[in-house]
């Protein structure tokens, strides 16, 4: 068993056995095309065998065995060997289920069992990644905020609609601007009791990135949960919290990766309701009362 101990220099020098493919796929975004293509073939469960040597990916891919090596030192690892070494380990204990993409003859059940499948997996992988410290930290900000923004584009928008939602049974108010224009004058208006919580997969949308930097200038905290260790949201966020995904079309980035933010949402939003107990519970009263008339 591997410990969980990343150095400073971004390098894995030992990694708990259940987080080497998510902290894989989380530096996917900083690789090239070609870089991520390697690498996803990297995590693909049959691909290396303990006797699989560089030589041989080399060949199978059409690729040097210098591009080899260097894709894996971005990944984190001091060579192939260590990478191969890590992921036939994770992929032969006991708790490892390899996600199932779809196949054009799949029938109705297979998809279905497929689809919840991988999404139990990705749970179960992002349970085994969460840093609750992390999360903790996060929750306490929100909760001491005197103004609290939420921001995203594109199919993640529903997640900070989902959290404004959740804020507002607790008594919170938060805002969700929604379009570039918006954002910014958002930003602009920020002060250091502010804070942002900023959702991305790629953690490198244009859109977003012109707000958040305007916000981290003036000193508000920034919160973010994105796929991508290495983008500049992390950077430039006080809180990053990190919610890997596969990066495949159908049912990752666009299915999994969206429930495992939610989930980190439900878990930020418990969180918070277990530092401000009496709040949350006179608060919920008032706001359950409101809308049972609509349920009549």
């Amino acid at each position: 068993m591997y410990n969980d101990a990343i150095a400073s220099t971004g390098t894995i020098l030992s990694v708990d056995l259940n987080q080497v493919i998510p902290n894989i796929r989380m530096r996917l975004p900083s690789l090239t095309r070609t870089e991520q293509s390697i690498a996803e073939n990297f995590l693909k469960p049959h691909f290396l065998h303990k006797s699989t040597s560089i030589k041989e990916v080399a060949e199978r891919l059409g690729v040097s065995t210098a591009l080899i090596v260097k894709v894996s030192k971005k990944l984190g690892f001091s060579g192939f060997k260590q990478l191969k070494d890590a992921l036939n380990a994770q992929h032969e204990s006991e708790t490892f289920l390899p996600n199932e993409q779809l196949q054009p003859d799949d029938s109705c059940e297979q998809i279905i069992t497929k689809v919840l499948q991988n999404s139990i997996n990705a749970l179960t992988e992002i349970l085994n990644f969460v840093d609750a410290n992390m999360v903790s930290a996060a929750a306490d900000a929100i909760v001491k905020a005197k103004n609290i923004e939420l921001y995203a584009v594109g199919g993640s928008t529903i997640i900070c609609d989902d959290f404004q939602h959740k804020l507002l049974r607790f008594g919170i108010r938060a805002s969700v601007p929604r379009d570039r224009h918006l954002m910014l004058m958002s930003a602009s208006v920020l002060t250091p009791e502010d804070v942002v919580l900023v959702v991305s997969h790629s953690g490198q949308t244009v859109d977003l990135m012109d707000a958040v930097r305007a916000a981290k200038q003036t000193g508000a905290t920034i919160i973010s949960i994105t796929n991508n260790y290495h983008a500049e949201l992390s950077q430039l966020s006080n809180y990053p919290l990190y919610a890997p995904a596969s990066p495949e079309p159908l049912l990752g980035k666009n299915g999994t990766a969206r429930l495992v933010k939610l989930a980190m949402i439900d878990s930020l939003y418990a969180t918070i309701a277990g530092k401000i107990p009496e709040t949350v519970a006179e608060n919920l009263e008032k706001t359950t009362k409101a809308v049972d008339i609509l349920h009549r």
